[in-house]
């Protein structure tokens, strides 16, 4: 089974999306083969206990298919999984790998991913929380609790935890744009243009200059001032200074 994973990996890896659609596929039909019933019960008169033992057999099979799998091949069919948007297959398997390893960050934080796109915010709530009880300033975390809240209409949640995100890392672009939606959904249009130009400010200084133009093309259009870019300067500043101060208090 390791081999067969391992080989739908490096399938994946090198671009050939079908053929490991392909094994993906017969791995999961391989490992979900139900347990057959007892033939003398399926051949009795009774045929309420056979349908009993069928359903039976079936929820043993359900529980059990995982069984034969090791943590490392739950993790990587799970990714696989995720990656062919086959998410009820994957919940399932992360699932076994959190009952095996509850206190693994990743795992955590990547179960809440798959929650989260099952339409299972509450679920994936718990899990970014119970990863960041295990590492408080796991920025993963955190940035996928500011995305569930955005996504769910909590723009005061999203905005505490963006706040948090700034504080670990003033440096990413994309933080401040998160900051800027969760102020534009609270209806606070100036302070949003000042976090988006903050955005504008670090991404186009960045190697990789100009990537997420898009996004504040769309809200700033060009009517920046210097102002607004002094604006957005200081905003940066009292971010990373914020981030300097607990540097600071981490090394006292």
């Amino acid at each position: 089974m390791e081999d067969r994973i391992t080989k739908t990996l490096a399938l994946l890896l090198d671009g050939s999306w079908k053929e490991a659609f392909k094994l993906y596929h017969e791995i999961i039909n391989d490992l979900s083969k139900k347990e057959s019933v007892p033939e003398a019960i399926l051949n009795g008169e009774n045929s309420q206990c056979a349908s009993e033992a069928e359903k039976g057999a079936s929820v043993a099979s359900e529980f059990e298919r995982w069984s034969t799998l090791n943590e490392e091949e739950l993790w990587d069919l799970g990714h696989i999984a995720y990656l062919f948007d086959d998410t009820e297959t994957a919940e399932s398997l992360l699932e076994e790998h959190y009952s095996r390893k509850p206190n693994d960050i990743e795992g955590l934080v990547f179960l809440g991913k798959i929650y989260k796109k099952r339409n299972k915010p509450y679920k994936s709530e718990l899990m970014f929380r119970a990863a960041l009880s295990e590492d408080k300033d796991n920025m993963k975390a955190v940035e996928e609790l500011v995305y569930l809240y955005l996504e769910t209409d909590r723009p005061l949640d999203a905005l505490a935890w963006v706040q948090k995100l700034l504080r670990l890392d003033p440096r990413t672009p994309k933080n401040y744009f998160l900051a800027g939606k969760a102020l534009e959904n609270l209806d606070r249009e100036e302070q949003s243009r000042r976090y988006i130009i903050a955005g504008m400010i670090l991404d186009l200084s960045s190697c990789f200059g100009g990537s997420l133009q898009s996004f504040y093309e769309d809200r700033l259009g060009e009517s920046i001032t210097i102002a607004d870019l002094y604006d957005a300067r200081e905003v940066i500043q009292e971010w990373v200074e914020k981030n300097a101060a607990k540097q600071f208090s981490i090394t006292e």
